[in-house]
């Protein structure tokens, strides 16, 4: 029943996760397994890494080792934990592109909602504001911004080609055209990095950093084309989008394992060192963010039929614009709930 109980709490956590604003630390504080889960990652170390690799040298002994090392990370309830989150994002991954393709103002409205209402959380946490504060925050708008005007285009563009290119793979040349760059790759691993960092601080989404840095929608689009390509990978044949895909998707988790192993550590010693100054520039994340997430865009479609914006505009007063006011208010609701759950 225990196991049971943890996938589906994993469940949850993956799908809070999964929606920007909404913190999975926090829904861990709600569910009653916040202490036991950040006591686990704690655990784990580069000395939990040297002894898994220890298993590849087959003596006993390294066995009898992997197993107390297991043990001591709780690693039964962090895999039920990790197997619900993983079921929730290839679930619901497919869900969001929808609605951001098909009904794009109104799910932007309903994450700036989300984002608004979020940024509460971490103010409350707030000690004092004085001008050390003010600049770490206006630092992190300004970082946000610069990655929000100088990525926006390229990312769309890399969201358009996964979701639609087909081609297969008969040569080394036909690889080179569309696969990430390595700077795409260095922010994907940093990212997951940041993202799976944000579990220790509840009130702060990982999905959140995502977004901020440019990453969330590629990402989603890249569980989408990893699992519409297993299928032809089945049958002998590579995709250029599954490739990518693939890629994208192993640099995040590389980061997500470096940031297990390091920059949690980091971010505890800000926060127990410089708690004011660090959720200060997380606020500025979330500020700098909402830029990002302005409904109203001017778009082209893309030959394959994606939606690709390119300039904010102004909204007409129309039954959109209602609607997604109306979303707006909804994800603003949400959050105000989460929080009062997760006092």
């Amino acid at each position: 029943m225990n196991s049971l109980r943890f996938f589906v709490n994993g469940f949850l956590i993956g799908i809070a996760n999964i929606i920007p604003g909404m913190s999975g630390g926090t829904l861990a504080l709600v569910l009653g397994i916040y202490e036991r889960l950040i006591g686990a990652l704690r655990c784990i170390g580069f000395s939990t890494v040297k002894k898994l690799l220890g298993i590849l040298r087959f003596k006993r002994h390294a066995f009898t080792e992997v197993e107390a090392e297991l043990r001591r990370i709780d690693f039964g309830f962090l895999a039920l934990l990790g197997i619900g989150a993983i079921a929730a994002l290839l679930l619901t991954s497919k869900l969001i592109v929808y609605l951001l393709n098909d009904h794009h103002d109104a799910t932007y409205g309903f994450f700036s909602g989300l984002i608004l209402t979020s940024i509460l959380i971490p103010v409350r946490m707030l000690k004092g504001f004085g001008w050390k504060e003010t600049l770490a925050l206006l630092i992190a708008i300004a970082l946000i911004l610069g990655l929000s005007v100088g990525m926006a285009e390229k990312q769309l563009e890399r969201v358009a080609y996964k979701a639609g290119n087909e081609t297969v793979i008969d040569a080394p040349a036909g690889r080179a055209a569309q696969l990430p760059t390595y700077w795409e790759f260095g922010l994907f691993f940093g990212s997951g990095a940041l993202a799976v960092s944000a579990m220790i601080l509840p009130g702060i989404s990982g999905s959140f950093l995502m977004l901020a840095l440019g990453v969330y929608f590629p990402l989603l689009t890249a569980i989408n084309g990893f699992i519409e390509g297993v299928p032809r990978l089945l049958k002998g044949a590579i995709s250029e989008a599954f490739l990518g895909s693939t890629l994208i998707l192993t640099c995040t988790a590389l980061g997500c394992l470096f940031g297990l192993l390091a920059f949690t550590r980091l971010l505890n010693y800000l926060l127990e060192r410089y708690r004011n100054l660090t959720i200060a520039f997380l606020i500025g994340l979330m500020v700098g963010s909402l830029y990002g997430l302005w409904p109203f865009r001017e778009f082209e479609m893309g030959i394959d039929g994606e939606r690709i914006d390119t300039a904010h505009i102004l909204p007409l007063f129309d039954v959109n614009l209602l609607i997604t006011v109306a979303a707006f208010l909804v994800g603003c609701g949400v959050i105000a709930l989460f929080a009062r759950l997760g006092e």
